[in-house]
């Protein structure tokens, strides 16, 4: 093993070694993302020891957890910056898949030699890991304009820039066009510490929030819906007089109905810099995300209709389009999320009550 193989080595283990001793000092806390991202980090741990135990049996099995990095990292990035995603079976078979499929064909091919088709057992887990690279690229980069929380917007940065496209270029490298290459052998590994390195600097800066958080206290639903309890964040005082201009501005103006409302087109309306209103929303109403913010009073005013005899003939279509969503499917899911009933239902259970 090579002096600059072993440097690297030792600087990538020691950046993930450090990562996962941040995330053990709060594991009393630890939510959904806390345990993926352990997860994952074991993976880059065992992709890590991979060199040192290629040449022994032992390397068979530590290759199951390398595999795992694609799809834990998918799964990472869904629980990161999708606030809905709930783990379900359908999301471990996939990844599994990437990790079973590839040990299976091993299994048969080296110690029981019985022959397997390449792709089978090679090829299609391939394929099935740049797919799920993409999806969590697709994932990170889909929310983020509308992310309010500051330091979570730089970890989407860290993630698909810089992590997600060095972990794609890596498995094209390494898979198809720079397969068995010496130099990719040994300076692989460093940009993983450098990459650790960057999201433990980030991770130590900010508080434990950046990657979970509680969701805001649930507030009264209807037209008579209050804001959320105001509350400092970062000890940055939330003017009373601007709350105030937000809560005029989609209770009386009803700008919410706007399709495809940008928080830029809601701080140019309000003359103040997009960086200060997302810091606002975020402090003072407790939102983490500028679509959940807007869709309380799509909702609170959806629902209102549904419940009143005059808007009985209206199509829910319809409604949802006036009150500013971009589709039915968006707000059925909303709805649901809102009210525990679809809106045909709730219709139905308001009208036949009265």
């Amino acid at each position: 093993m090579s002096t600059a193989l072993i440097i690297a080595l030792t600087f990538a283990s020691s950046q993930v070694m450090l990562s996962l001793a941040v995330l053990l000092t709060a594991v009393k806390h630890w939510r959904l993302p806390h345990a993926i991202l352990f997860c994952f980090l074991l993976a880059v741990l065992a992709y890590i020891a991979h060199p040192m135990v290629s040449e022994h049996w032992v390397g068979d099995w530590v290759l199951p957890l390398e595999n795992a990095i694609p799809g834990l990292f998918w799964l990472l990035c869904s629980s990161l910056f999708n606030e809905r995603f709930r783990l379900a079976p359908w999301n471990l078979m996939l990844v599994l898949s990437t990790v079973l499929i590839p040990q299976i064909g091993i299994l048969a091919v080296d110690y029981l030699d019985i022959g397997l088709p390449y792709f089978l057992y090679r090829t299609m887990p391939q394929a099935l890991e740049f797919v799920l690279l993409a999806w969590a690229l697709y994932v990170v980069v889909r929310s983020w304009r509308d992310d309010l929380v500051e330091s979570r917007r730089d970890l989407r940065l860290v993630f698909s820039a810089i992590a997600g496209g060095y972990i794609f270029t890596l498995i094209s490298m390494r898979e198809i066009f720079m397969a068995d290459s010496p130099w990719l052998d040994q300076w692989q590994y460093l940009p993983v510490g450098a990459i650790c390195l960057i999201t433990n600097l980030l991770l130590l800066q900010y508080k434990p929030g950046v990657i979970a958080e509680d969701t805001p206290e649930e507030t009264q639903t209807g037209s008579n819906a209050m804001p959320a309890r105001l509350r400092p964040v970062d000890e940055v005082e939330v003017p009373v007089e601007v709350v105030q201009q937000l809560d005029s501005l989609m209770k009386q103006e009803h700008l919410y109905r706007e399709m495809g409302l940008t928080i830029g087109q809601l701080a140019d309306r309000m003359a103040m810099p997009e960086y200060r209103l997302r810091k606002i929303i975020n402090a003072g109403l407790g939102y983490r995300n500028f679509n959940d913010y807007l869709n309380r009073f799509r909702i609170a005013e959806a629902g209102d209709k549904l419940a009143d005899p005059a808007y009985e003939n209206q199509a829910v279509l319809s409604i949802a389009l006036d009150t500013g969503f971009r589709s039915l499917s968006s707000f059925n899911k909303a709805f649901r999320d809102a009210y525990r009933l679809t809106p045909t239902a709730y219709r139905q259970h308001k009208l036949g009550s009265e």
